[in-house]
């Protein structure tokens, strides 16, 4: 276990700063919480000499934590009612790393900037209006701000679950944030770009993501041995494993699965032979970017020139995977069962972005593999196709 992975164990949400100093030396400081008093200050001038003076400030350190991290004054304070979250959070197994660290981060600031509001003051008719007032002073990052008051409005229905609080005033608060990519996907002359302005291995990971319709984090974890025959069935990442989809193994999926090349033992594998980090890929679109960047520049000889691809992102490759399934013949339904959307989002894609005439012949598609094979369908069909052309008189 690391140093920097002690002190996160033994201080949940402390936030260190290390800086190089101009006269060679390094120095450490430790605050309670992001944006939180400052609990510890250590300075030396080497890394080795700077480790000793980390270590002997910081039991001091660990009493100053405690202290900042204490409810203040009696428990009739919102600052006291995030700590019992957080530290109920804390032992929540069921929550992501990631989620932790993103609510304690939003709950220190919220602690910080409203910890001495009395709990009965949530209870006034003003109370909602006063928590959106101070939501809006971020307005300047809408998306930041509908969090923070969405983390307080957690720890409120959290309380107000265990009868400390009345109501949670901030229910179903109006968002400032408002963003619908359902209708924003690769299309083909996208990928067309995309694909000669990347590497190898980057290309089997917008292909398979692109007729998967798996998230990032699952596209990269997937296994070979979830590949059956007939389909891929996974335990998402995004469930914490306790949901399994299943991907059917269409014709252009088995194709592209035949051509990868077994690296490692997950699907994907980077140029190193080794599976991508989620940092990984990205640092492969950005120089796919800039090379269709690049060559959409030279070609039209116009520095101003751009590559057609901006704007989009790689989980947009999930909307692709949409029209791909709806045009293999799958329904709406089963399209939004796969990638874990709601129906109506599936409509939009489909649309937007697949015609009438094709969405007529993926419903041929499906009839023609559903129709019964009666005699009687038979008959019909073969005299059909037998009958003379009947001539008309003009």
């Amino acid at each position: 276990m690391t140093a920097s992975t002690m002190v996160s164990v033994m201080l949940p949400g402390v936030h260190r700063v290390r800086k190089r100093r101009a006269n060679g030396g390094v120095a450490e400081y430790w605050y309670a919480w992001r944006g939180g008093p400052q609990i510890l200050k250590a300075q030396a001038n080497s890394d080795v000499l700077l480790a000793r003076e980390v270590a002997r400030a910081t039991p001091k350190a660990i009493q100053a934590y405690e202290v900042e991290r204490k409810p203040r004054g009696d428990q009739n304070y919102l600052y006291g009612l995030i700590t019992r979250y957080l530290v109920t959070m804390a032992e929540d197994d069921t929550l992501a790393a990631r989620t932790k660290a993103d609510r304690r981060k939003h709950l220190d600031r919220a602690r910080s900037d409203l910890g001495q509001m009395e709990l009965r003051a949530l209870e006034s008719r003003r109370a909602r209006a006063t928590l959106i007032e101070w939501r809006d002073r971020y307005k300047a990052t809408p998306k930041t701000a509908d969090e923070l008051l969405g983390a307080v409005s957690t720890v409120l229905k959290w309380a107000h679950d265990r009868g400390e609080l009345a109501t949670n005033p901030v229910e179903d608060f109006p968002r400032l944030y408002k963003s619908n990519r359902a209708e924003v996907i690769w299309e083909d002359h996208h990928l067309e770009i995309l694909l000669q302005n990347s590497e190898p291995e980057f290309q089997f990971a917008v292909r398979l993501a692109a007729l998967s319709g798996l998230r990032e984090g699952d596209l990269i974890e997937l296994p070979w041995s979830a590949v059956g025959t007939d389909s891929i069935v996974w335990q998402t990442n995004k469930s914490r494993r306790r949901r399994t989809i299943v991907i059917p193994m269409t014709k252009p999926l088995q194709k592209l699965l035949a051509e990868i090349p077994k690296h490692a033992t997950t699907v994907l594998a980077s140029s190193r032979k080794r599976p991508w980090k989620q940092a990984g890929l990205a640092a492969a679109l950005r120089r796919a970017r800039l090379d269709a960047l690049e060559a959409a520049r030279k070609a039209q000889n116009d520095p101003q020139a751009e590559s057609g691809i901006e704007g989009l992102r790689f989980h947009d490759l999930r909307g692709t995977a949409a029209t791909n399934y709806l045009l293999a013949g799958l329904e709406i339904a089963d399209v939004a069962l796969i990638l874990g959307w709601k129906p109506e989002r599936v409509r939009e894609i489909a649309a937007r972005y697949i015609s009438a005439e094709a969405m007529g012949r993926a419903m041929v598609k499906r009839m023609g593999k559903n129709a019964p094979k009666t005699k009687a369908v038979n008959r019909l069909v073969n005299r059909t196709q037998a009958a003379p052309r009947r001539a008309t008189n003009s």
